[in-house]
């Protein structure tokens, strides 16, 4: 495992509950199960899998003659996963603790990989994405969701100048991974690169209520809570205060979510 993906595991691990409180997640995640469309019968991989959210679909649709494995670095978030899975009484499906690029995958390997919102967080997203994709059996599908270009806006810029009231943003390696894959003619050309074929992408939209008393949970509980962990807890509370300010000042009600699911054959 490495450092890097030892600090992303313990950032979302640190704004788990932040993380799981947003309504925005499950809806992403059913929207990528829904490209992958899982079968009855069939094995799944799902790959950064958080607290379920693409992951429970997928077990629910593969049913009790298929599985879905599920994988993940932050321990709190699998364990609210494994919460929803025990509450639905789903039993096809077992989450695991690990890194999903040193992953191992069953004889015979599997029917789908799918990974929601996951592929720009991996140290290199060419090289780890090929290894998910090498575990998936001839003819099997790649299924990965990623931001639009412009997702987020409003309130991305309102983080982004308020942190900037702290300290200097940082040039970011997973912006720079993400923004190789934030269109539709992007993301198909990324998939056939990696010797995928017949890549669709499917481009979706939902607006979500955007208070800002809850938008700050939003940044502590995703990967933009790295950019406070330098801070004193002084410091963390004026970005705070700065970014609902600048939130408001925008007129913003809703969270611009824009993303973008593409899915490709072995």
């Amino acid at each position: 495992m490495t450092a890097q993906h030892i600090a992303i595991g313990e950032v979302f691990s640190a704004g788990a509950r932040k993380f799981h409180r947003w309504s925005l997640w499950d809806p992403v995640g059913e929207a990528t199960a829904a490209s992958a469309a899982p079968r009855p019968g069939e094995r799944v991989l799902d790959a950064c899998c958080g607290a379920g959210a693409s992951a429970l679909p997928a077990a629910r649709t593969v049913g009790p003659d298929g599985g879905v494995d599920a994988v993940d670095l932050s321990r709190p978030l699998l364990g609210i996963a494994e919460n929803r899975a025990r509450n639905e009484g789903l039993e096809n499906i077992r989450f695991r603790e690990h890194d999903v690029t040193t992953w191992h995958a069953p004889d015979g390997g599997y029917d789908l990989v799918q990974c929601a919102l996951g592929v720009f967080f991996l140290r290199d997203m060419d090289r780890d994405t090929a290894t998910l994709a090498s575990m998936l059996r001839p003819g099997g599908r790649l299924t990965v969701t990623v931001w639009e270009k412009g997702a987020l806006g409003a309130w991305g810029q309102a983080f982004k100048s308020a942190v900037e009231t702290e300290r200097d943003w940082p040039r970011s390696p997973l912006s720079a991974q993400l923004a190789r894959i934030d269109t539709a003619e992007t993301l198909a050309a990324w998939l056939a690169g990696l010797g995928r074929t017949d890549a669709r992408v499917v481009r979706r939209q939902l607006d979500v209520p955007l208070p800002p008393d809850t938008a700050w949970d939003l940044a502590m509980g995703s990967g933009t809570r790295a950019l406070l962990d330098a801070l004193t807890p002084a410091a963390v509370e004026r970005v705070r205060a700065q970014f609902t300010t600048r939130l408001t000042a925008a007129s913003e009600t809703d969270l611009d979510v824009r993303f973008l699911t593409g899915t490709a054959f072995a």
